[in-house]
């Protein structure tokens, strides 16, 4: 299994973004600079290449959008869950006094 070859001990080392480490990373909006062989023309590798990198870029916004949409979804139920409490605090100061 190819997980065995990674180890766990050193997880930074396959980090994209490790904060602890400066890296020259391309920032994800930079377009990448093709460079084309002497006839100008891509090469086989290239093409399947960019048709792939096009593919997790395409994958890579869906799942942006759908964090966002998570994270919009996750403030909405924290807000119902704190009108909640708030209401059930208030029954219980209410039913007390009685």
């Amino acid at each position: 299994m190819l997980t065995n070859d990674i180890s766990p001990r050193t997880p930074e080392k396959f980090l994209l973004n490790n904060p602890s480490k400066n890296f020259d990373q391309l920032k994800t909006s930079q377009p990448l600079a093709l460079t084309a062989n002497k006839k100008g023309k891509l090469t086989d590798s290239e093409v399947i290449l960019l048709a792939k990198i096009k593919s997790l870029e395409k994958q890579l916004a869906q799942a942006q959008t759908e964090n966002n949409n998570l994270k919009s979804e996750n403030q909405r139920l924290k807000a119902l869950v704190q009108q909640f409490q708030q209401k059930t605090k208030t029954q219980i100061i209410q039913l007390t006094h009685f």
